[in-house]
């Protein structure tokens, strides 16, 4: 069953704007993330709805799709029970502290408060987000430097790497970000070339 699915995106402007999307499906016991690079397939990858992935490669945690016909359409009168906690597990945000006791490698996908922003350059942008737990920077470079992002927002990460030294989170080809802006940041004089939301 999909539980969600990002928009399409552009993830390589070099090759003739290659497109992709994130998802995350589900078994009645466990979840996984999906990438899916055959963008026709965003109609199938609605949620609630029940589909079979039939031919994919297991890379890095996450499933990848590249071909239209590995997912199909499953009977509409098959039904599916997914637990409610199996659900909060794969919507859940890995707390900052439990990041830090990660494995340099790992991809991490969650939705953070930043702190502190620094522009280092037009194509890289440090980040600090915060939780109750701690502090972590977070590396942005390319495409995804365009979004509309302030302190006080919150950053909603996808397939962000894990760096070892320093440790901070790390923007890669397949990295998607969408931000949601705060009160304090909505209620500013709006400006044409800006948006409230934000997705690369």
């Amino acid at each position: 069953m999909v539980l969600k699915a990002t928009e399409p995106f552009t993830y390589d402007l070099m090759e003739a704007e290659r497109k992709m999307f994130h998802a995350t499906v589900a078994t009645e016991s466990q979840f996984f993330q999906v990438k899916v690079f055959h963008v026709s397939l965003k109609e199938k990858f609605i949620p609630k709805k029940v589909i079979t992935i039939s031919d994919y490669y297991g890379r890095n945690g996450f499933l990848e799709v590249y071909d239209a016909t590995c997912v199909s359409d499953v009977n509409a009168d098959r039904n599916m029970e997914i637990s409610s906690r199996l659900i909060q597990n794969a919507n859940a945000t890995p707390k900052i502290n439990n990041l830090y006791s990660q494995e340099p490698g790992t991809f991490v996908s969650g939705i953070y408060q930043v702190h502190k922003k620094k522009v280092l350059n037009e194509h890289i942008i440090l980040y600090e987000i915060q939780d109750n737990t701690g502090k972590m920077e977070v590396l942005v470079y390319g495409r995804l430097t365009k979004v509309n992002c302030e302190e006080g927002d919150k950053l909603k990460l996808i397939c962000f790497e894990l760096s070892a030294d320093p440790r901070q989170l790390r923007s890669v080809i397949h990295s998607f970000i969408k931000v949601i802006k705060s009160r304090k940041n909505k209620k500013q004089p709006l400006n044409p070339d800006s948006h409230m939301e934000t997705s690369l």
